[in-house]
Order: structure tokens, then C-alpha cells, then sequence
């Protein structure tokens, strides 16, 4: 089998293919594999992710193979009530959310915390769809009626029927779903409820370390980096690609091939003969959201020794949007008395003196492309003109800064991760994962935007097992002997896998 592509989804599919004897060869258009998963590691080892940062607690596919590598995590805070809002000119706690009111126009019925007040909203849609909908939503089908307003809903056409403009404005910014405005309200929700409420987790030592597992795993020879393809062939018995590596031409046969790329790379191979229309459409016509992240490193966690901050993020209107502050030195403290809140303080005071990282800027959407319009020292003064504001006399402890822009990355031509416009589940999704071409199918697909899970690494790695089973069952229906039965018992399992999660 040929894969193209060497991201998440190429992996999983390598490894679970060949872990069922069958060859196969990823082709890697980047100097490395792993995709969007990426851990950057500056000179003394401290690191941070500048891709996937966090697994939610019900991503079965991806826990199954930290679990299986015995890799070593710890949770990822995702709300600490110690960080910050910084909006409209104002920084509060986000435990002390009120302090903001008196700067938006809002009436008394609009004056309650703010995430509690977004996400009692929000769940009166997810709500009103049945347990057996909001499975099938899960599972990647769009054909019920009761799903076609939330699918031809924008998230602002939704806000501006529940909310005035300035609570509107308060409630974005401070959850970070106003920079997903334009997005399906359908998308927003399965995104928000079911897929990310889960308490996540974190990879100790980066989640790139999920990546070397499975390199370290598959056969020599497997991963065949910095390797273009340009084209692919199909014919009645076989499937040929063709490209470049390295300035030379390469020019493979297989017994299939596996498409493991964004759609924005899909769609600039020659396929042929060529997909049909509506699946051709589709690739070309499905939206991807853009992604930025500013990493900044200290030389101590001022964060933690001046604010009290360890761990979770904090929100603003600036230009940075976000700030998210590592995990590694977080603990719940121990209850104060029975009505006490969850504190987290440090796990090690020491630590907090030495030398740490923060994501020190988080980008979505249209404000990501205007920022790597920028020169990288304009960048520079950007985050740290933010960072000042939310943190005074953060900037005298930092001493390097690394912008990373997922839109200009090899391999991914524009647009970080699918995230549906609306009318785009029905109109594009329907058919994109169709093997190619019909009746008698060499090209077979996975990635993120084939599935639910959109942005995840989960999307990723289920996708990646439905298409194993999927080529599986193909070689099943094709094989002599006693090999076939257990083959489509493999091919069956792995579905039943990857749907259950």
C-alpha cells in the first residue's frame, strides 16, 4: 500500500497495516512526519506544542494508543479561574467575570458568568436533538431533518437571535467562539459538546512523542520523507504515483494508495482518471479555518511567581486572543472545606524559578492571516506589547520568541484544519470519503476533515481506521484461501473500533 501522507492519520494507518502483514510506504512531502502534531523544543528542553495540544478524555482512538505505547500523561488544565480576561481595556480574573459588566450594555437577565451563560445557550440546541441524533452527528451522518437548521445556521446568525451585540461581544471573546463566527452552528456544537467537554489530557514531553512511537514501531524503510507526489495513476489492477524527492523523480506501483492529506494538498495532485464531480467539488470547495501560535520562552515562570497562574488559559480582545500557560507545574489544592472551590497551585515551588514556556498568542481564523501578513519582528512587537498589558514586566523575562503559522507549513497549502461553513455537512462531506474509483476502488481516504472530529488529532486517527478496514475488506474480497476469513474479521474489528469512539 502507498500512503501519502505522514501525518496522524498516515501512521496509524501504516502501523495497523502492517501489524496485519500487509507492506506498506508512506510518502512525507515535510522533513519530518507527524503532520500537525508538533512539539518545538528550544535549547535548554523546554517545549510546547504548536500544533495538537490536548487529547479530551473521550477520544478513544488516540487514548488507545498512548495507552497501548505506555505513554506517560498528566491533565491538561483547560479553565483556570486564575487566568485572565482582557477586554476592553479592562483585566480581571476570570473568577471575577462581573467586574466586566459594567463596560458592556448589558440588561440583568445577560448578567451571569460568562461560560456558564454561553453554555446553558448553547446546550438548548445541542438539547433538542435526541441521544440517538446526537450519536449519529457524532458518527459523521447528516441526513436527518432535524439537523438542517443547525447545519445552515452560522454561529453568528445563532448568537445574534440569543444575545445583544455587547453580550454577544463579551461571551466570544471570552470563550474564543466569536473567531468562529462564520462557522456551522451544527460544527460549533459538536466541537463544543461532544467532543471537547471530556476532561483532557497532555502527552509528558510533547505530543510529538506520540509520533516517534509509531515511527519507532513501523518497518525500516516505511517513512520516505521530503517527498512530493504529484500525480496518481489507477488502473484495473494496480495504483501509480509519481513525484519528486529530493529533486528526483519518483515513480511507484501498488496495490492500492491511501490518501492521508488535507484536502487543500489533495487537491493539488492529478488524479486520474479524475474523482467524480461532486467528490472533486468537494475537495476544492470545503473550508479550512487558519491557525497561528506564538511561543514564548522565559528565563522563569513569572506567570506563576507574580499571578498565580498554573496552567489554563487566559482570553482577550488583543491581538494575541490567547494565552495559554503550560500544565507541568500544576496541582489542586487540598480543600479549604466542604463549599471550597478547586485551586490550582504550584507542584513544585521550585520549578516556578526556572526557565518555562507559554503560548503566548493564538490565532483563529481571519486573524491568523493577517498576522503572518506581518514581518517576524512586527510579530515580536505585537505579542509583547499584549503580553505587557496582561502580564506588566512579563517582557524583561523573555528572551525568545518562535511564530509558527500552520498555513504556509509544507504539506499543508493553506488552512490549518476543516471546520465547515455552513450548508457544507450535507453538500460536501456526503461522498468525500468514497473510495475511487467506483466498483473497483485503488484510492481510499482519511484525515481530520473526514470525520466529526474536526481539528482533532481523534478525527485523524479514526478516519485512519475506517479507510484500514475499509482497504482491508477490498484485499478480503479479493483473496484466495483460508487468509480471507480472518482478514474481514480484522477489517470488521477495526471498524467497530473506530465507530465506538
Amino acid at each position: 500500500m502507498g500512503i501519502i501522507g505522514g501525518g496522524l492519520a498516515g501512521l496509524v494507518s501504516a502501523y495497523e497495516l502492517q501489524r496485519r502483514g500487509v507492506d506498506a510506504v508512506i510518502h512525507e512531502r515535510a522533513e519530518r512526519p507527524g503532520g500537525r502534531v508538533r512539539t518545538h523544543r528550544f535549547w535548554d528542553g523546554t517545549y510546547a506544542d504548536v500544533g495538537a495540544m490536548r487529547i479530551p478524555g473521550n477520544h478513544e482512538c488516540v487514548l488507545h494508543y498512548v495507552r497501548e505505547f505506555g505513554l506517560q500523561t498528566r491533565p491538561f488544565i483547560n479553565l483556570n479561574e486564575e487566568g485572565y480576561y482582557h477586554l476592553r481595556g479592562q483585566r480581571v480574573r476570570l473568577g471575577q467575570a462581573q467586574q466586566l459588566y459594567p463596560a458592556y450594555g448589558l440588561d440583568i437577565t445577560e448578567q451571569d458568568g460568562p461560560r456558564s451563560w454561553l453554555d446553558r445557550v448553547l446546550r438548548t440546541a445541542w438539547d433538542a436533538l435526541t441521544p440517538a441524533q446526537q450519536m449519529g452527528v457524532l458518527e459523521g451522518t447528516w441526513q436527518d431533518a432535524a439537523l438542517d437548521e443547525l447545519m445552515s445556521t452560522s454561529l453568528w446568525q445563532f448568537a445574534r437571535r440569543h444575545f445583544s451585540e455587547d453580550a454577544w461581544d463579551l461571551l466570544g471573546h471570552a470563550s474564543g467562539l466569536v473567531h468562529y463566527e462564520h462557522a456551522s452552528l451544527l460544527e460549533v456544537l459538536v466541537d463544543y459538546f461532544g467532543l471537547f467537554h471530556a476532561a483532557p489530557l497532555e502527552i509528558v514531553g510533547g505530543m510529538d512523542t506520540l509520533v516517534r512511537e509509531f515511527v519507532r514501531r513501523l518497518r525500516p524503510g516505511t517513512l520516505r520523507l521530503s517527498t512530493r507526489v504529484d500525480a496518481v495513476h489507477l488502473f484495473s489492477d494496480a495504483a501509480r504515483i509519481s513525484g519528486q524527492c529530493v529533486g528526483r523523480p519518483v515513480d511507484e506501483s501498488y496495490d492500492a494508495v491511501l490518501a492521508c492529506v488535507p484536502l487543500t494538498t489533495l487537491d493539488q495532485i492529478t488524479i486520474t482518471p479524475e474523482l467524480p464531480h461532486r467528490q472533486a467539488q468537494a475537495v476544492r470547495g470545503l473550508t479550512y479555518a487558519s491557525s497561528t501560535k506564538t511561543l514564548v520562552h522565559l528565563r522563569r515562570r513569572s506567570w506563576e511567581l507574580d499571578d498565580g497562574i498554573y496552567g489554563g488559559g487566559s482570553f482577550t480582545d488583543l491581538p494575541i486572543q490567547q494565552c495559554w500557560y503550560p500544565s507541568d507545574n500544576a496541582r489542586v489544592a487540598p480543600a479549604a472545606g466542604v463549599s471550597s472551590s478547586r485551586r490550582l497551585i504550584a507542584r513544585s515551588p521550585e520549578l516556578s524559578h526556572e526557565p518555562g514556556v507559554l503560548t503566548g498568542a493564538y490565532l483563529w481564523g481571519p486573524h491568523a492571516r493577517r498576522f503572518t501578513t506581518l514581518t517576524s519582528a512586527e510579530r515580536d512587537r505585537v505579542v509583547m506589547r499584549s503580553l505587557e498589558q496582561l502580564h506588566p514586566g512579563i517582557c524583561d523575562d523573555i528572551d525568545d520568541i518562535l511564530h509558527w503559522d500552520w498555513d504556509n507549513q509544507p504539506g499543508m497549502s493553506g488552512g490549518s484544519f476543516a471546520y465547515l461553513a455552513p450548508g457544507e455537512h450535507t453538500r460536501y462531506l456526503d461522498g468525500l470519503a468514497t473510495p475511487h474509483p467506483a466498483g473497483s476502488p485503488r484510492l481510499f481516504f482519511a484525515g481530520e476533515h473526514l470525520t466529526a472530529a474536526h481539528a482533532w488529532m481523534q478525527g485523524a486517527a479514526q478516519s485512519a481506521l475506517h479507510a484500514v478496514g475499509h482497504l482491508l475488506d477490498r484485499l478480503s474480497a479479493t483473496a484466495e484461501g483460508p487468509g480471507k476469513q480472518r482478514t474481514q474479521f480484522e477489517a470488521d474489528d477495526l471498524i467497530r473500533q473506530g465507530a465506538a469512539s
